[in-house]
């Protein structure tokens, strides 16, 4: 290859390099005029004026007035009108035991003898001991008789008379005595019979035949028999502070057991403690229910619903309509002038589905159905017209 042709072709390469270079710097400038024109697009669009306001679209609902009285469902649990734990105050072996639990029993029944030979012998010799006494004040008093008689006469000194007549009285003093050793035995041996001590039901038994009992066999937490009431119930609840001062002897109430759906039995407080435990914050109150059928069992777990007048007028609102805001409960109310404001409210009882609202709403509220956590008080908004349901 010749030095004229390498030059040629040398030429010719810088000269496509150079077009190149010329057609990239044409690019440039137009990209860059786009830009310059997109931008100056995008500031006018700013400085354009702000569209209008959203106006929200919110449901609404009505309250509705609550009941002058409602039902306070509290848990209690049955227990026996009256119950008695019996025990000996004697010291032997059980020789007899009537009865078994589930038993009814009647008033001076007896449930359990306790044998107890020494007191038996005790008792005999105290009474043989009394036949002694009398005999020797017979014989005190025939004594003085004949003194009376003999010392007139000067047959006798009347210190002899003064001595007969002090006999005497020694053996009416030991007489007393000893009567009063044979009640005290008879009301020990009265100790070995355990009867019952009102009509019930044995509900527990803790004595066998051949059990050796002392007289202090109640002290240690044991005892014969457990005898219990259940014409009618007691029920004892625990009131909440809050309710405390609504519940009073006299309000009726319902009481209602998982067991027995379909019934329902009528109770009512008899007695309250009028004090508020420390610890629970709460009031111990005691119903009494009628079972004379004896159909239902102490200790029966169940619902107890008191019949409690309000003292404040309370509306109902749907649960979605109350929002919690700094701790606080308040409900969004559409206002005339189609603007929302929030009303802090005071909830009496959470129903579920409803809320017992008695300070903040009045019947003529509208009350926000599920606020939009973005509404603030004074946007305005549109209520939704209610769907009609279709024929």
């Amino acid at each position: 290859m010749t030095m004229a042709t390498t030059l040629a072709k040398v030429l010719g390469l810088l000269g496509v390099a150079a077009g190149a270079i010329a057609v990239d710097r044409q690019f440039d400038i137009a990209s860059s005029a786009a830009g310059m024109l997109a931008t100056g697009t995008k500031a006018t669009a700013n400085d354009a004026k702000p569209a209008a306001a959203l106006i929200r679209t919110v449901r609404v609902a009505a309250p509705k007035a609550a009941a002058s009285r409602f039902g306070l469902t509290l848990s209690g649990r049955t227990a026996p009108i009256e119950q008695a734990r019996l025990s000996g105050r004697a010291t032997g072996v059980v020789s007899e035991r009537r009865g078994e639990i589930g038993d009814r029993v009647k008033a001076g029944d007896v449930l359990v003898v306790i044998d107890a030979p020494e007191i038996r012998q005790q008792l005999d010799r105290a009474r043989a001991a009394v036949e002694q006494v009398k005999a020797r004040l017979l014989l005190a008093e025939l004594t003085l008789d004949r003194a009376q008689e003999l010392v007139p006469k000067k047959f006798l000194p009347e210190q002899a008379r003064d001595d007969r007549a002090a006999n005497v009285a020694i053996a009416k003093a030991d007489l007393a005595a000893a009567e009063a050793e044979v009640r005290r035995l008879e009301e020990v041996q009265g100790f070995q019979t355990i009867r019952s001590p009102f009509d019930g039901v044995i509900i527990e038994r803790q004595v066998e035949r051949g059990d050796r009992v002392t007289g202090d066999f109640g002290a240690t937490g044991t005892f014969f028999y457990n005898v219990a009431r259940l014409e009618q119930l007691r029920i004892e609840i625990d009131v909440p502070q809050s309710f405390a001062l609504k519940v009073t002897p006299g309000t009726p109430a319902k009481f209602t057991f998982a067991e027995i759906p379909d019934r329902q039995f009528d109770a009512q407080v008899v007695r309250t403690s009028r004090s508020i435990d420390q610890t629970s914050g709460t009031m111990r109150a005691e119903l009494v229910m009628a079972n004379s059928d004896f159909s239902l069992p102490a200790g029966l777990s169940g619902q107890v619903i008191l019949d409690v007048e309000r003292d404040t007028p309370c509306v109902l609102v749907p649960g979605n309509a109350l929002v919690v805001r700094q701790g606080e409960q308040f409900a969004a109310v559409v206002g005339a002038d189609e603007k929302i404001a929030f009303r802090k409210v005071r909830v009496g009882r959470d129903l579920g589905a409803e809320a017992e609202v008695c300070a903040g709403l009045t019947l003529e509220d509208r009350v926000v159905l599920s606020p939009n956590a973005l509404l603030k008080p004074g946007d305005r908004v549109e209520v939704a017209k209610p769907v009609t349901a279709l024929p």
